[in-house]
């Protein structure tokens, strides 16, 4: 049967698909810009929260106007955040984007209840137990916005990128939420045993995202947090988590420490934030130039399949032109077609489906720590909805017991999914 005349070709579909990946690396540059806008208004929200603690728990008497201040700083970023929203496409949305409006919708609700947050505080009307969790709460939403636009990616390489930044971002928070409820201790001068574990937990959940950073990231931030890692700041923070982890009820605990703490704690962080911006930097840059490769990857395609088709050669027999295995790989051509042309599409088409696999394996081992998150993240949610009990509480259990088995935590939550689905199903 004769092909219709207007029927696309291979060449069409091979071109086709760079363009596809062209478009596709367009779009994770669009988010992984919304990505770099998250990661600043987390670092300002950070700070905001912990001046209102230390404003809150004195009374109105200590930070009122550095956290005036951090307000103005908080208002920038947040507005370079709904500027970069601004650039999403959301006529065009993928099925894949689903989750990340889903997680853009949630944060957007969250800063629209923000201004009447911040009156309680400056009216002193809420402690600041639930500050932490309000703020907390929409830092997460936030981190999940980096960890739905990681979780899209087409591109081993971003998508290994990405997973760096969401660990480090989220190691970064861990340490923020450490400095907040440092700050509610220090500040009242007493630490109660649910406090202390708490902050036990925040610095082991660092150390785990940290370890994930460093498997994920590039040399040079790498070797940025070993330097943090030893200076000054960090020494004088472990100074400060070993009286907390002395102290015992009825101790005496200078309140004025708190703003040591304070000090040291947002030292260390904001040295964090330098290593995020770098990473950020490098992300932008990774995107220009995978879609400068591509583009130039589809020019060359063009011009090859443009030279080839020009090339006056007389047809051959199908079975002169069979490569040297052919029992393995025939290649297909109709009497009369000109070789040169066929044989090149076929090496064109070859080395594509052969990279598509490396990419899939490459992308598959990237993703890996993504697929693990997604395991706790369940087992968390069933441990909450079957015990009753705080997200930290569930993780606590899930923490120790892989320790108490000697297993990764991913694999613990594993099995309580597991259990969960087996007993459902009863």
């Amino acid at each position: 049967m004769p092909m219709p005349t207007n029927s696309p070709t291979t060449e069409d579909f091979l071109l086709a698909a760079k363009r596809a990946e062209i478009s596709s690396l367009h779009q994770l540059l669009v988010s992984c810009g919304l990505v770099t806008k998250v990661t600043e208004l987390i670092h300002e929200l950070q700070r905001e929260r912990g001046l209102s603690n230390t404003y809150l728990v004195s009374d109105g008497q200590r930070f009122a106007e550095q956290r005036n201040e951090e307000l103005k700083a908080t208002g920038i970023a947040e507005a370079n955040f709904r500027s970069a929203l601004s650039q999403l496409d959301l006529n065009n949305s993928a099925p894949s984007s689903t989750r990340l409006y889903s997680s853009i919708a949630f944060v957007l609700h969250c800063l629209d209840d923000l201004p009447a947050l911040r009156l309680q505080i400056t009216a002193k009307s809420i402690d600041a137990n639930d500050n932490t969790t309000l703020f907390s709460r929409l830092i997460a939403g936030l981190l999940a916005v980096v960890f739905e636009a990681a979780d899209i990616s087409t591109d081993p390489d971003i998508t290994r990128a990405l997973v760096a930044m969401f660990n480090f971002v989220q190691g970064k928070e861990y340490a923020g939420q450490e400095r907040a409820w440092g700050l509610i201790g220090y500040t009242a001068g007493d630490f109660t045993s649910d406090t202390q574990s708490r902050l036990k937990a925040l610095q082991d959940a660092q150390a785990r995202c940290i370890d994930i950073f460093n498997d994920f990231s590039q040399t040079v931030p790498a070797a940025q947090w070993r330097q943090i890692e030893c200076n000054e700041a960090s020494s004088e923070l472990d100074r400060l988590r070993q009286m907390i982890n002395r102290y015992r009820k009825g101790d005496a605990l200078p309140t004025a420490i708190s703003e040591v703490w304070y000090e040291v704690a947002t030292r260390r962080i904001d040295s964090m934030q330098e290593i995020e911006q770098e990473l950020a930097t490098e992300l932008l840059v990774l995107c220009e130039t995978k879609i400068k490769q591509a583009e130039e990857d589809l020019r060359l395609h063009h011009e090859h399949l443009k030279e080839l088709a020009t090339i006056d050669e007389p047809p051959m027999s199908p079975l002169s032109v069979l490569p040297e295995d052919s029992a393995k790989s025939a290649m297909n051509v109709a009497p009369g077609v000109n070789i040169k042309l066929a044989r090149s599409i076929y090496e064109l088409v070859q080395g594509q489906a052969e990279r598509l696999q490396r990419i899939s394996e490459e992308l598959i081992e990237a993703r890996q720590a993504l697929d693990e998150r997604k395991l706790i993240d369940k087992a968390k949610g069933l441990l909450i909805q079957s015990k009753g009990i705080t997200e930290d509480e569930a993780y606590r259990q899930l923490r120790q017991a892989a320790m108490d088995n000697n297993k990764r935590i991913a694999d613990v939550a594993a099995n309580v999914i597991s259990v969960a689905e087996m007993l459902t199903s009863r």
